[in-house]
């Protein structure tokens, strides 16, 4: 009798361990996937425009404060930043955010995990025939 309650405990704990980590892996993949779309619409714009343009940067603080990520937490890398590179250079842009796995006051590991979401387009400006103003990333 006792054998069976202090199995069924342990099995339940160990379920709701499971559930736990699959929430904070589902989570941490979900981030993942939305930092490399972030990143691939951030290197689409340097594409099109030839450079990190303000529109751009505005669209990433708007992704930053849609998804509640810390913003000194939020690293930006591109490779064309303040001026617009020629037509069929390869454009780069990087997002890294680093990670927390944390469940309220019960769970809170110290130690984020870096989540990088990168993107890479080709640059198809043409001198003259965008008016945008260029700037580097706010990140």
């Amino acid at each position: 009798m006792l054998k069976d309650m202090v199995s069924t405990f342990g099995m339940l704990f160990i379920l709701i361990g499971f559930l736990v980590a699959g929430a904070l892996f589902i989570g941490m993949m979900g981030q993942w996937y939305a930092l490399q779309n972030q990143a691939q619409f951030i290197a689409v714009s340097q594409g099109k425009y030839g450079g990190y343009t303000e529109q751009a940067d505005n669209a990433l603080k708007e992704f930053v404060q849609d998804m509640n990520l810390e913003p000194t937490k939020v690293d930006v890398y591109v490779s064309a930043p303040n001026s617009p590179v020629p037509w069929g250079t390869t454009v780069k842009a990087e997002v890294t955010n680093h990670f927390r796995f944390k469940v309220g006051t019960f769970l809170d590991i110290t130690t984020p995990i870096k989540l990088t979401g990168r993107g890479r387009a080709v640059s198809s400006y043409m001198p003259g025939t965008y008016t945008v103003t260029y700037t580097s990333p706010s990140y």
